[in-house]
């Protein structure tokens, strides 16, 4: 469905990409070069949602990241991600779909609870060896159990952080999760 949504939408902005682009030439021809450039910026402007976004190296990351970047807009819940120039290569792509995938949807579903300011941050940068992430989202309260907050998902449900703990350990890997007033921080350590 989303698919399909994502699709028509290109379909309707590239619809009049070539009317555009002769309007655009013949502005230049009239020399109209002023006008020209605010068309063209206006056009760059309807063209930006079909530009894939790059935020990383990493192709399963970053695929992730542009779709759990969609939900996250769809839902009301601003989005801030920074990236480093670091590689994330050693990271087998199950586990960064594991530890990601997981630790987005967690952020979304907390964000999406809140009745306003909802937001998440999210932050990849390198210390010495060590890759660093840290996510941050605004939540409600939380309740805790062992370490880890409990899910209200019901039975079966609420696996995800485990999941996500059992990956990083593979990269000698380290977890912390913390509630501040109304935000929720997930911070990680992996060796590279």
């Amino acid at each position: 469905m989303a698919q399909t949504k994502k699709y028509d939408q290109t379909v309707h902005i590239l619809h009049d990409v070539n009317k555009h682009i002769k309007a655009i030439e013949g502005l230049c021809a009239a020399d109209q070069k002023h006008t020209a450039g605010e068309y063209a910026k206006e056009i760059g402007k309807i063209l930006k949602p079909l530009i894939p976004v790059q935020y990383t190296e990493n192709q399963i990351l970053n695929i992730l990241l542009i779709d759990k970047e969609a939900a996250m807009k769809e839902k009301q819940i601003s989005v801030e991600i920074k990236i480093d120039n670091v590689s994330l290569d050693f990271i087998a792509p199950i586990d960064v779909t594991t530890i990601f995938g997981n630790l987005l949807d967690n952020a979304i579903e907390a964000a999406e609870q809140v009745n306003n300011d909802r937001y998440i941050y999210i932050k990849i940068g390198s210390y010495h060896q060590m890759i660093v992430v840290n996510i941050e989202n605004s939540c409600n309260d939380i309740k805790w159990k062992n370490g880890f907050p409990v899910s209200d998902k019901g039975k079966g449900r609420g696996l995800g952080l485990l999941n996500v703990q059992s990956s990083i350990e593979k990269y000698d890997g380290n977890m912390t999760l913390k509630q501040e007033e109304h935000k929720f921080i997930v911070g990680l350590f992996l060796n590279s």
